[in-house]
């Protein structure tokens, strides 16, 4: 008995967290966060460059 309603618990927090990451999330917050290493680089780039 243990064992199913651990089992449904963890088969719910996967669809909860599936739907949250396909269904809620926006397009754009992804596409920001996939780009916040790009925009590290380029504020120490600018940092070397002004130095220099």
């Amino acid at each position: 008995m243990t064992a199913g309603v651990v089992t449904l618990f963890a088969m719910l927090a996967f669809v909860a967290i599936a739907v949250w990451v396909f269904v809620i999330k926006k397009k754009e917050d992804f596409d920001e966060q996939a780009n916040l290493p790009l925009d590290e680089e380029d504020k120490k780039q600018g940092n070397k460059e002004e130095s220099l």
